[in-house]
């Protein structure tokens, strides 16, 4: 099987989409700290649902 893929773009719009830069740098960083982030959240609001109970004084 054969692909031929035919980008037409300016040198410098092939630079932005496939050489790293600062933006996407910068934007995996805080993509992967959003990430981190909502994980954080969720991990916590399940160990109270789950161990709640447990949690002397709360009446959840």
């Amino acid at each position: 099987m054969k692909v031929h893929i035919e980008i037409d773009c300016t040198p410098e719009e092939f630079k932005e989409l496939f050489i790293p830069s600062d933006k996407q740098a910068e934007f995996a960083a805080k993509a992967y700290q959003a990430m981190m982030e909502a994980s954080q959240k969720a991990i916590q609001e399940a160990m109270i649902r789950q161990f709640g109970m447990l949690h002397p004084g709360r009446d959840d």
